[in-house]
């Protein structure tokens, strides 16, 4: 077997030595996320380090973050490579020990048997020792379990077949009669795109109703599936309530033509009211007025709130969506606020794709960056720059309102590229001419918290599924009530009620 190593001679006096060239070392980039920096650490001290260790350090000041990628801190390779051996093994051992000790929330839920939010809430209050990952303390969590019992939330669902003994679908009757409130609502993401609203009950007011005098328990329980319900006489008030407001929203559409969402919130308690606007009609006044002169659902009006938060948004999502108003653009990037290397426009109204290309950005992509989209340096080469492009871009976007998940990150990347080509921005750059629909997503829900997109992460099927969130945002809270069409023999629908009736000398009747 032939060595094919290539080795160069140095000759001194009568001694030949064989000159090695060292070998180089594998390219690392400048800046790398809490994963690969864990590993770097890992391959170089031996130790088990993790991205949690990443942060103790941050925590700590002995790293810092410098950049940032899709939202994702990023920190420095070689200060990292600077950290002592001796501080990394300290840390990542106080973590082992910690984690010996400690459980991570749903552990520690299932633990107790309580609910992961109870957790949350009593960290918040002091009552229960968290550290390093959101990990609790396994003492604490056995010693709050026997000492405040009765204060964990629990579902609907485990309140009725689990305290009460009664079939789930009793429970509305319970909600419905008013003896009882949730005691916390949040919002659950189910799948991509979709939240659901779940209400939790206090424990111990939950026991409680098993004492309500007059209440036959036993007749409610081991009822067989559809036989109805006892408790149905003690909620004939709520229905009313339901129905009252339901039967108004009908008669709002019917008399204004227009669409109307109502929604019973778990949030405030209340029905949430809204409608879509013809030329501005009609107005908050109005309604105010018709349903303070309704007979039925006047007795209510003070629990139904008119033009919540989302009534706004969806107005706004619907009118987004008509025929030529908005377009739908999302990029791909070199790295955070990096250079464009791909960009796709889909039409808001019908999905059509108007746009979608690879741009050669003119610089490499970044690790992290490619890890996410999976766009290479190689997949560019071929491409156009984004002065190219940018004819198009404008063509598609023009007089139109241009929509984007995170409108700010996209507005930046396509001025700065514009900007580099030395071209003008021209209807590109004016913020009125952007909406962001992340934010105004997680104000439709009425969630402080940064609402994932869960697309593909390429351009095009980015656009597709933030289209999605505009549609869904498009159909109001709860259920739409739509003009109904007149039938042979309706009655001609009077005026609203308390309207003054015209004669035909332009006076009022009374």
């Amino acid at each position: 077997m032939t060595d094919t190593t290539t080795e160069t001679t140095a000759t001194t006096g009568t001694e030949t030595t064989a000159v090695v060239p060292p070998q180089q070392e594998p390219y690392v980039p400048e800046t790398l996320g809490a994963t690969r920096i864990a590993l770097l650490l890992a391959e170089r001290t031996g130790e088990p380090v993790t991205p949690d260790d990443i942060a103790e350090f941050v925590a700590q000041e002995h790293l810092e973050v410098v950049d940032h990628y899709k939202g994702w801190p990023m920190y420095s390779t070689a200060a990292a490579r600077d950290l002592d051996a001796e501080l990394v093994r300290a840390v990542v051992g106080e973590r082992v020990a910690w984690e010996a000790a400690s459980l991570p929330r749903d552990a520690a839920a299932t633990r107790i048997g309580w609910h992961w939010s109870d957790l949350v809430r009593m960290g918040e209050e002091g009552r229960i020792t968290t550290g390093r990952g959101g990990r609790y303390l396994i003492t604490d969590l056995d010693t709050m379990a026997a000492e405040a019992d009765g204060e964990q939330y629990v579902t609907a669902q485990s309140a009725a077949t689990d305290v009460l003994e009664i079939r789930a679908s009793d429970w509305k009757y319970v909600e419905a009669a008013e003896w009882i409130r949730p005691a916390h609502v949040y919002e659950r993401e189910v799948g991509r795109r979709r939240t659901v609203t779940v209400s939790l009950y206090r424990l111990g007011d939950v026991r409680a109703l098993r004492d309500l005098p007059g209440v036959d328990w036993e007749a409610v329980r081991g009822l067989p599936k559809g036989a109805p319900s006892p408790l149905r006489e003690y909620a004939k008030l709520a229905p009313t309530r339901a129905a009252a407001v339901r039967g108004f929203a009908q008669g709002l559409a019917d008399r204004h033509g227009v669409t109307v969402w109502a929604w019973n919130s778990p949030y405030s308690g209340c029905w949430e009211l809204d409608w879509e606007r013809i030329e501005g009609l009609p107005t908050e006044e109005t309604v105010r007025r018709e349903l303070a002169d309704d007979p039925e659902a006047g007795s209510y009006a003070g629990e139904i709130e008119l033009c919540p938060a989302w009534g706004e948004i969806t107005r706004e999502a619907r009118e987004l969506l008509e025929p030529g108003r908005a377009v739908v653009l999302d990029t791909e990037t070199t790295n955070l606020h990096g250079r464009t290397v791909e960009i796709a426009v889909i039409d808001a109204a019908t999905g059509k794709k108007l746009m979608d290309t690879l741009v050669n950005p003119g610089a490499p992509i970044s690790d992290g960056a490619r890890w996410v989209h999976g766009i290479t340096d190689e997949m560019v080469a071929d491409a156009r720059p984004f002065e190219k492009i940018l004819p198009r871009l404008r063509k598609v976007t023009k007089d139109r309102t241009v929509l984007a998940y995170n409108a700010a990150f996209d507005r930046t990347v396509v001025l700065g590229d514009i900007a580099r080509a030395g071209k003008k921005p021209m209807h590109l750059e004016p913020w009125n001419g952007w909406y962001c629909l992340m934010e105004a997503y997680a104000d439709w829900l009425g969630s402080r918290r940064w609402l994932r997109l869960g697309g593909s992460h390429r351009a095009a099927g980015d656009c597709e599924s933030a289209r999605q969130v505009l549609i869904e945002m498009s159909k109001g809270m709860g259920t739409a009530f739509t003009p109904r069409p007149a039938k042979p023999g309706d009655p001609v629908p009077g005026p609203p009620p308390g309207t003054a009736l015209a004669r035909s000398d332009g006076s009022a009747a009374r």
